[in-house]
């Protein structure tokens, strides 16, 4: 490699490897994290959450479109869930929310505005013992006050 490549590779290459750290990470501590069994659920459990961050999931390698913060809002250790068909999830809000998910399996799902209005909606058939981490986000970069819902059926 030559001096001038060399060089400018020891520059830049830190500007872009940084460039996947902006995006959502299940591994890191949550805001808020609690425990349920899937019956605890029946009734519908409320969260106040801020909804939004400074990070564009445009940015990153995952579904969906906007903003949300680096460590998730919640993660929920469920367990005995076997015996319920959805885990349901909505945002209620007044600004227009979106919901990022990533399950016990590993997989992400995403939604906005699936529920009344610009409510985000998520409902997972058949829904695993585990941690799911969420992330109640906003359209737009100005976030808002939310209230973040789940149960089952």
């Amino acid at each position: 490699m030559t001096r001038p490549a060399f060089f400018f590779s020891l520059i830049f290459w830190p500007l872009l490897a940084g460039v996947g750290f902006a995006c959502p990470d299940p591994d890191i501590a949550p805001m808020e994290r609690h425990s349920a069994k899937g019956r605890d659920l029946w009734n519908p459990a409320r969260f106040d959450v801020l909804a939004g961050g400074v990070h564009h999931l445009h940015d990153c390698e995952l579904i969906g479109w906007g903003h949300v913060r680096r460590a998730p809002d919640f993660v929920f250790d469920l367990n005995r869930m076997r015996r319920f068909r959805r885990l349901h999830l909505r945002s209620n809000a007044a600004c227009d929310t979106i919901l990022l998910l990533r399950a016990p399996s590993g997989r992400w799902f995403f939604d906005d505005d699936s529920g009344v209005g610009q409510t985000a909606s998520l409902s997972l058939a058949d829904p695993d013992d585990g941690a799911y981490a969420v992330w109640v986000g906003s359209f737009r970069p100005e976030g808002c006050d939310a209230v973040l819902t789940l149960e089952t059926f």
